[in-house]
């Protein structure tokens, strides 16, 4: 009976459907570009900023709509030694995976599994970072560890010894990639000498000692030189009792930072070439040196770099290289504003070997299309609306929020920078953008890197310019 009712139902829905449309009846929508929404608003979820009495900055979030916790320390410290480059990443992984006296590795790792829990450690070279992430109910005991071997590592030869060997595999191998080979070389034809382009050999990864991994904690791991982050189920008062029951005996002491070199480098425009023979495409990498973090024209470059190369199919590069001539796999540009030294503004194309001069002739042409002419109005509206509307994703989860303001007190910027952002993107102009291009964007400075087997190419190189042959070690 009950089917019967229901089929008779859907005949209905049908025919009415039928008649209507044979009645003519239609619903006009608008099209897409017509439709008008209110300006999008970013609204900063509440945060706690507070200090421990031992120094440590901490930044919270109260969040109780899962049993889980987030926590992040980040410790700042430098560069080693050149001679002993590597040291801080080796650091870190023997922190966690050599453990402490009162948690081994293979102890440590079943606590953690049978917990559904993780500590993990990152070694770079400006900081050092340790997260936790558990449920509530273990949050004391996992919090315990976490302290313990922050404060306590033992740093035993054995896992020294392990590190170091898969460090020295992945050295023997850093050619065997393109990519990685491109990444490299042209970071060091950038920085030629500062600290942003060094480069690890092996003798570096052989000099690094116990001893130096004992020194480097003791230099840097104190609570006044770290910065927390903390999101989850757990109250203030709860996680304050916490930080203060696990991290009692951890003193604060005096820590010296060094600041990283200015980066002060005379660019002129020069072409580099590096053999490798065993592949088909051709990696181009170009760009010269950028911009600090703290400039005024940053946002200006950002919308600038979206509308050349940033900005995925909608941005010139990719449209002139892959989409129109159908000469590359990838290709665009991207900006790295530099936090504490001048970053780097670079174009790149992953080509066809013989086709890799058209590849770059094209992106030069670009970038000197925005130097001169500049985007059109529509171009320019297109990607304020886009980069606008995409930074709602920065928003997503408390953790990412308390990342972010951690890395901004770690960078020395203001914690709202974020919502100044908005503000000025909304009120950039047109010619905002192609003053920005003008100042930034300099092709009589440009280094260009390429990487590939020449037997393959239909034109040389050196038809742009005389070329400087690098040795791949």
């Amino acid at each position: 009976m009950r089917r019967g009712i229901f089929l008779l139902i859907a005949v209905c829905l049908l025919v009415f459907s039928c008649s209507s449309h044979r009645a003519g009846v239609s619903v006009q929508r608008p099209h897409p570009r017509d439709l008008k929404y209110p300006d999008l608003k970013l609204t900063m979820p509440e945060y706690q900023e507070f200090t421990l009495d031992n120094g440590m900055e901490v930044f919270f979030i109260e969040d109780h709509e899962i049993p889980i916790v987030n926590i992040s320390m980040l410790v700042k410290n430098y560069y080693p030694p050149r001679e002993k480059l590597g040291r801080n990443t080796m650091a870190a992984w023997v922190m966690r995976n050599g453990g402490s006296e009162n948690w081994p590795a293979d102890k440590l790792n079943d606590e953690l599994e049978f917990r559904a829990a993780r500590i993990s450690f990152s070694g770079q070279s400006l900081n050092t970072t340790i997260s936790l992430d558990c449920l509530k109910k273990d949050l004391p005991d996992i919090m315990a560890i976490y302290a313990d071997l922050i404060m306590h590592p033992v740093f035993p030869e054995d896992k020294i010894e392990m590190k170091r060997k898969t460090m020295l595999e992945a050295l023997r191998r850093k050619n065997d990639k393109p990519r990685n080979i491109a990444g490299r070389e042209y970071g060091k034809l950038i920085y030629r000498g500062h600290p942003y382009g060094w480069e690890p050999t092996e003798e570096n990864y052989q000099n690094i000692t116990r001893e130096d991994l004992v020194e480097f904690h003791e230099s840097y791991f104190h609570p006044g030189n770290t910065i927390v982050g903390i999101s989850g189920d757990v109250t203030r008062e709860e996680i304050i009792s916490l930080l203060n029951e696990k991290f009692r005996g951890w003193e604060e002491s005096e820590v010296t930072v060094q600041e990283v070199p200015p980066v002060e480098l005379e660019e002129r425009k020069n072409f580099n070439y590096a053999e490798k023979a065993d592949m088909n495409q051709a990696y181009i990498m170009m760009g010269h040196l950028g911009i600090r973090n703290d400039h005024p024209r940053r946002c200006a470059i950002n919308i600038m770099n979206y509308i050349l190369g940033g900005g995925s199919f909608a941005s010139w590069i990719t449209e002139e290289v892959r989409v129109k001539k159908g000469l590359a796999y990838s290709a665009g540009s991207y900006v790295n504003h530099g936090a504490f030294a001048r970053g780097t503004y670079t174009a790149y194309a992953q080509t066809k070997a013989e086709e890799y001069h058209r590849s770059l002739k094209i992106i030069m042409d670009q970038i000197e299309r925005m130097r001169t002419e500049g985007p059109t109005q529509e171009e320019f509206n297109k990607a304020i609306d886009s980069y606008l509307n995409s930074q709602v994703f920065e928003y997503e989860s408390k953790e990412r929020i308390i990342g972010r303001l951690m890395m901004l007190k770690f960078q020395g910027r203001p914690l709202n920078t974020p919502e100044m952002d908005m503000e000025k993107y909304a009120a950039l102009t047109i010619e905002d953008i192609r003053e920005a291009a003008k100042e930034y964007l300099r092709p009589e400075m440009i280094t260009v890197l390429v990487v590939g087997n020449r037997e393959k190419f239909a034109k040389p190189l050196s038809s742009f310019g005389e070329v400087n042959e690098i040795e791949l070690e």
